[in-house]
């Protein structure tokens, strides 16, 4: 069992809550702040009352940013004038609809920036009363932050809220990736296109391979978010939503912490020495210099989610790990089976047994049995991929060894693709639009002249390539039957 941790003084004024409140429209808004003017746009944000006038001017102060975020004393406050400055000369683009055309407004943030100066003089100063800094909320920007906390309508206004110290530890993709999540959590999931997100960061022309993308922005802030904030979005439950063979939407399943989770990751309950088992269920301790079990490593590795969130006892846990009947993949999928029972409020009896129950018999719903078909549809494809790739190297070899010995080859396709009507008119229309006669390089550059030439060259040269088609197409169409049956 975990006991209530006592607070000192000190702890319980570090833990008076502070508000972030944002219309949505703010939330889904185009750009991308570092992390401190993050910090900044934050404290600026969660300073923000009902009650404050039109023109009022907020006071941003250093030691409040340093505390808030747990920062070490050795930072500066040229880093919160820096990004004051700069988030002066940057602008936000909100989306909206008019008259059914969508259509984008941009605007500033701040106006009036009052800090203090950066001279020698002054560096050699204590000046630690006087660091903060003045600004004023652009009236253009106001309906989202101000105006509609002071005039909320629940007819026409969405906002997101949520406490500040949930994102304290995130990083500014994770920030946003959070405020997005956060803004779907009643409904339990949501789906972005990619394109969507890169533009709501401003990165539309980087990270152009969707893997670089997901490991580097969203696979990354989605584990910073599970382990530091009050949502859960379980990494293998997301799914990757194709429009072909490219990935053009995720889906995040989202899941709130229980206050027993939150309290955890907080640092508010710490574990008393014995939890409180009856004297039968009482484990034996013993020391023992032995290397660690594999039911250790699994114990360790999903206690804060079976002891800690669905409340088994370590014991029972423990139980059956011992038996070596049970995985890190079988617990994960009784995890997410239970967790989805849960949110949906399917669990009769006791949460617990419920679990247990679930990695014993192997319990699955149709999400599980879909994650499961989707993982053997993408190992299925990644073979097929391999394949092609393998098969399409050794065609360019064969190809390379025929041209070499006679150049004929190469220019009787070509020909061969001016015969065929269809294929004419698309070179006349590339020589259209080069404004000259196609040469062999223009074939060699262009990728799709090239696979015609390459396609042309096989069908001219069919007994050059029927052990290599032999070899691959068979295993590649087995494997195709394979996702057709599964599907």
């Amino acid at each position: 069992m975990l006991r209530k941790k006592k607070l000192t003084q000190k702890e319980k004024r570090k833990k008076k809550i502070r508000l972030v409140v944002k219309a949505n429209q703010l939330v889904e808004a185009k750009y991308m702040f570092d992390i401190w003017e993050m910090r900044f746009f934050l404290s600026l944000v969660s300073s923000i009352a009902p009650s404050d006038e039109d023109d009022k001017i907020y006071r941003v102060w250093y030691r409040d940013i340093k505390k808030n975020f747990n920062l070490s004393s050795h930072q500066s406050y040229d880093l919160l004038r820096s990004a004051a400055i700069r988030l002066f000369d940057k602008s936000l683009v909100v989306g909206y609809v008019k008259d059914g055309i969508e259509r984008e407004q941009q605007y500033h943030l701040i106006i009036g920036v009052d800090y203090i100066k950066d001279t020698k003089e002054n560096r050699e100063r204590n000046l630690k009363d006087q660091e903060y800094i003045d600004v004023r909320i652009d009236p253009m920007i106001r309906p989202y932050l101000l105006d509609f906390r002071k005039r909320f309508d629940s007819k026409k206004d969405r906002y997101t809220s949520y406490e500040l110290r949930n994102v304290i530890y995130l990083q500014t993709y994770g920030i946003r990736i959070y405020e997005l999540l956060k803004q779907y959590e009643k409904i339990g999931h949501r789906t972005i296109e990619v394109a969507t997100l890169k533009d709501y960061f401003n990165i539309t022309d980087e990270y152009p391979k969707f893997a670089n993308f997901y490991q580097m922005v969203v696979k990354r802030s989605i584990k910073d978010i599970n382990k530091k904030t009050d949502i859960t979005v379980p990494i293998d439950e997301i799914q990757k939503i194709k429009k072909g063979r490219r990935v053009h939407a995720l889906r995040f399943p989202i899941y709130s912490k229980t206050p027993r989770e939150l309290a955890l990751i907080r640092g508010e309950l710490q574990p008393s020495l014995f939890p409180d088992y009856t004297e039968n269920e009482k484990p034996t301790i013993e020391v023992s210099e032995a290397k660690e079990s594999q039911a250790d490593r699994l114990f360790k590795s999903y206690e804060d989610v079976v002891v800690g969130s669905f409340g088994v006892t370590p014991t029972s846990f423990l139980k059956l790990l011992n038996t070596k009947k049970y995985n890190g993949e079988d617990i994960e999928q009784a995890i997410a089976v239970t967790r989805r029972a849960k949110h949906n409020q399917e669990i009769v009896k006791s949460v617990p047994g419920f679990f247990l129950n679930a990695l014993k018999n192997g319990y699955t719903d149709p999400k599980e049995e879909a994650k499961k078909k989707a993982r053997r549809i993408d190992k299925l494809n990644e073979e097929i991929d391999i394949l092609r790739d393998d098969l399409s190297q050794k065609i360019n070899i064969k190809i390379k060894e025929i041209t070499n010995r006679d150049e004929a080859v190469t220019i009787n396709a070509i020909e061969a693709m001016k015969a065929n009507p269809l294929t004419d008119a698309m070179l006349r229309q590339k020589e259209k639009s080069l404004k000259r006669p196609l040469e062999l390089e223009d074939y060699r550059q262009d990728e799709r002249l090239r696979t015609m030439v390459i396609n042309n060259i096989i069908q001219q040269q069919q007994d050059q390539f029927t052990s290599i088609l032999e070899k691959y197409n068979p295993k590649i169409q087995a494997l195709q039957k394979q996702i057709k049956d599964i599907q």
